[in-house]
């Protein structure tokens, strides 16, 4: 041992040489400070600002129960674009972040920075969209499958056993949304009756998906429901889709993911018919105690981490609104029918 050095620090430098210079939080002094980066699919879009301010409340939460500071990057690309996240998980693992949790565009096209995280010492975990072939030790998430299976039957419920059904999605191949799609195409061929006629994307852009919206109620004025993959065009200003919204007053029934405050809105005014929530406070709060206690005590987790779902319809859209209005979503729902 050369002099002067106490047998700690020795052991810290083995550590820190086998996991490829990284320093891990379980070598860290106390009173050292922990950086997480939280990285949504895009900053564009406000389904994430929830979690952006879950993953802050756990980080203030964490560094008051000591002993680290914990500080979260809320970073990202402004729109859904898997090169341009590459290249920003590519920045946060120069800055010899702590941890990675990662809302990934494209499963595939994120596999190989994930991976370069990993190799770093940097483990890496995904939460809302997967990546489930690279090396990120666990997923958060709702159960996108089951998810559009739940949408599908909200539908049918909705609009009955046969008619034209038209679907809107937002990035092409990312992978929670064609889970979502999956389930809901299986679940929707149970029904021979129903055809979907089209499936248009919008690259999580509010007024490309208002456009394509429009361009499809054109085309097909007989069309007997919608399936909302994500909210984007409803983000718009009421009005923007004219079409969609004179339609849905004649019988149009609509169903979509998300139950942020706006489709409540639309729900309680009869335009939608049924929504699929996912925990969005819980994308950035959860993930942010799991990064924590992976990095700092070793735990490990399943693959998949269910992270549940709420089905909002009339029935229940008040007891949602309340818990918008107060912040507190840890009261089950009542029945959504």
């Amino acid at each position: 041992m050369r002099r002067g050095w106490s047998a700690a620090l020795v052991l810290s430098l083995v550590v820190v040489m086998a996991l490829g210079g990284h320093v891990v939080a379980g070598v860290k002094p106390p009173g050292s400070k922990l950086v997480f980066a939280w990285i949504p699919k895009a900053l564009n879009n406000p389904v994430f600002e929830l979690g952006r301010d879950g993953a802050f409340q756990k980080a203030r939460e964490l560094t008051a129960q000591g002993p680290y500071t914990v500080e979260v990057l809320y970073v990202g690309s402004v729109a859904s674009d898997a090169a341009e996240q590459v290249r920003v998980i590519e920045d946060v693992i120069a800055r010899g972040v702590d941890g990675i949790a990662l809302s990934a565009n494209d499963p595939t096209a994120l596999k190989d920075v994930i991976d370069k995280a990993v190799a770093a010492g940097i483990p890496v975990m995904t939460w809302d969209s997967d990546s489930p072939e690279s090396n990120r030790f666990t997923y958060l998430g709702v159960n996108n499958y089951e998810g559009g299976k739940a949408a599908a039957d909200l539908l049918v419920r909705a609009m009955g056993t046969r008619g034209k059904v038209a679907l809107l999605t937002g990035v092409p191949g990312a992978f929670n949304l064609e889970e979502r799609i999956r389930g809901f195409r299986d679940e929707i061929a149970k029904y021979p009756e129903i055809q979907i006629v089209r499936t248009v994307y919008c690259n999580d852009d509010i007024n490309l998906g208002v456009q394509v919206v429009e361009e499809t109620m054109q085309a097909y004025p007989d069309l007997n429901g919608w399936f909302f993959v994500g909210l984007w065009p409803l983000f718009a200003e009421r009005g923007s889709m004219p079409l969609w919204e004179a339609a849905a007053r004649r019988g149009l029934k609509t169903v979509a993911f998300d139950t942020l405050p706006v489709e409540l809105e639309y729900l309680k005014d009869g335009l939608l018919h049924g929504l699929v929530g996912q925990k969005y406070w819980g994308w950035g709060y959860d993930s942010v105690q799991i990064l924590y206690d992976h990095v700092v005590h070793g735990k490990t987790f399943p693959d998949w981490v269910d992270s549940g779902m709420d089905l909002v319809t009339a029935s229940n859209v008040d007891a949602m609104i309340r818990a918008w209005e107060t912040k507190d979503f840890t009261q089950p729902l009542p029945p959504p029918y």
